[in-house]
């Protein structure tokens, strides 16, 4: 009799230790998922207002502007009438937007890459303006707003809108994964129009990243 209700209190012992460590790991579970999740939430957020406040009321990226691409270089994509940014520089700096991905657009920051903490897009301070001579650098989360960025091809089109409506298309002349300590196409260039955008894949385990190179082939002029 005694063995058995000893052995009752050593079951219940380990039923309590291993109830324990199931709650402890639960926990260090939450705690690590957590702090990720509202990140990508209070990215999310900002992005939404952002990008609602650069189109407008009227989601103007719906209407065309007729005849008024210039110095198109093979590009069929038609010109388009964004709002354009009102607000500050650093915050609003320009719409990217990618026309074969229906609806995959966002507004970009002016920053260091620290900026991504705080939204998904963000123009590299350091490289060149929308349609500049060299390599401008567009950071990207693909989570989650940006998540088909791996389906663009070589020919599709990257429309980047300035501030002052004038827009600029790049046509993806070639995509690469790689490791981040293999990526060496971020280099600063001394001609030609390239845009490099770089984001990270796969989804949501981010261990390589996706390049993205793009030369410019068309502009339309400022919209008053």
């Amino acid at each position: 009799m005694a063995s058995t209700v000893a052995g009752r209190g050593s079951r219940r012992r380990v039923a309590g230790v291993l109830a324990g460590l199931g709650v402890i790991l639960m926990l260090v579970g939450v705690g690590i998922l957590v702090p990720p999740l509202l990140g990508v939430l209070h990215r999310s957020g900002n992005d939404h207002r952002l990008l609602q406040k650069w189109l407008g009321s009227n989601g103007a990226l719906t209407k065309v502007i007729p005849g008024q691409t210039e110095n198109p270089l093979n590009s069929g994509s038609t010109a388009t009438a964004p709002a354009c940014g009102s607000g500050s520089p650093t915050t609003e700096y320009a719409l990217v937007s990618f026309p074969t991905l229906p609806g995959i657009e966002g507004v970009a920051g002016n920053g260091t890459w620290a900026m991504l903490t705080q939204r998904s897009v963000v123009h590299y301070q350091f490289s060149p303006a929308p349609g500049g001579v060299g390599n401008m650098l567009i950071a990207l989360h693909r989570e989650p707003n940006f998540e088909p960025l791996n389906q663009l091809r070589p020919g599709d089109a990257i429309v980047v809108t300035a501030r002052n409506c004038r827009q600029y298309t790049y046509t993806v002349t070639n995509t690469v994964v790689e490791y981040p300590n293999q990526v060496t196409q971020l280099d600063p260039m001394s001609s030609g129009h390239y845009l490099t955008v770089i984001t990270c894949t796969p989804l949501w385990v981010d261990t390589q990243r996706l390049v993205i190179r793009a030369t410019l082939t068309a502009t339309s002029p400022a919209t008053s």
